[in-house]
């Protein structure tokens, strides 16, 4: 699968992590999944680098913040747009300090994750 089709979900919750999965599977994405931002990362070193990030904020061991920090560390990682999601309030003002690309509240709607990923992403 070409790089170009591929979404990392970075998701501590296992029930939201594999319906995200399964829609994107199902759409035609390449999917790669990470329980925490540790997980996130170790995706990223194991190449090739995804197309674009769905980011949740709050996570165990080391949360959307945190992995954000690291990526942007990285000059191959750097310019991954992410996507953060999250149930939180100060929806705009995180994915401004985060420097996203854009961020959904959770509960996700389908059909606006699939209108924001087809910004980013070419159909696969």
């Amino acid at each position: 699968m070409h790089a170009a089709h591929t979404i990392l979900i970075v998701e501590d919750d296992r029930d939201i992590r594999d319906v995200l999965a399964e829609i994107l599977a199902d759409e035609g994405y390449h999917v790669l999944l990470a329980g925490d931002g540790c997980e996130g990362l170790d995706r990223l070193r194991e190449g090739p680098a995804p197309a674009l990030i769905l980011l949740d904020l709050m996570m165990p061991r080391m949360d959307g913040f945190q992995f954000r920090e690291e990526q942007l560390k990285h000059i191959d990682w750097r310019e991954i747009p992410i996507v953060l999601l999250t149930a939180g309030g100060d929806l705009p003002d995180k994915a401004r300090r985060l420097e996203a690309a854009d961020a959904l509240r959770k509960p996700v709607k389908i059909d606006a994750l699939l209108g924001m990923i087809a910004r980013f992403l070419p159909r696969p």
